[in-house]
C-alpha cells in the first residue's frame, strides 16, 4: 500500500493506493466529510469509464487522474473519490484539484519503484 496525504490551509486529501495483484485501487478522501462521489475505472486499452453519484462533482478529479494514470501505469486501476468541504470557495476547488494532481503525479513517480 502507498499513503499520501497532503493540505493546503483548511483542506486536507489523502491518497491511498492499494496493490491488486498488478494492478490499482486508488482511493482519494478528504475534507470535512470523507464520502464516495465518484469513480472512475481504467487501464492501457480501456477508455476511462466513470460512475458520479447523484449530486457530487468529484469526476472531475477522477477523470484527470485517470488521464496521468494511464500514461504512467500500465496495470488496471480504479480511482475511488469523494471529498467536500462546508462552504467551499472557487479558489479552494481550484487548490483541491491542484492538491489531487500532485498526489497523483507523486504515486506515478513511487510506482516506479515497484
Amino acid at each position: 500500500m502507498i499513503e499520501i496525504n497532503k493540505k493546503i490551509n483548511r483542506i486536507e486529501v489523502k491518497l491511498t493506493a492499494h496493490f491488486m495483484g498488478d494492478d490499482l485501487c486508488i482511493v482519494l478522501t478528504g475534507g470535512d466529510t470523507p464520502h464516495l462521489g465518484a469513480i472512475t475505472a481504467s487501464s492501457q486499452i480501456l477508455e476511462p469509464q466513470t460512475i458520479t453519484f447523484e449530486n457530487h462533482k468529484e469526476n472531475f478529479i477522477t477523470k484527470m487522474s485517470a488521464e496521468i494514470l494511464r500514461k504512467n501505469f500500465s496495470g488496471n486501476f480504479v480511482i475511488c473519490c469523494g471529498i467536500h468541504l462546508d462552504d467551499i470557495k472557487k479558489s479552494e476547488i481550484t487548490e483541491v484539484m491542484d492538491l489531487c494532481r500532485q498526489m497523483i503525479i507523486e504515486l506515478c513517480n513511487r510506482l516506479k519503484d515497484f
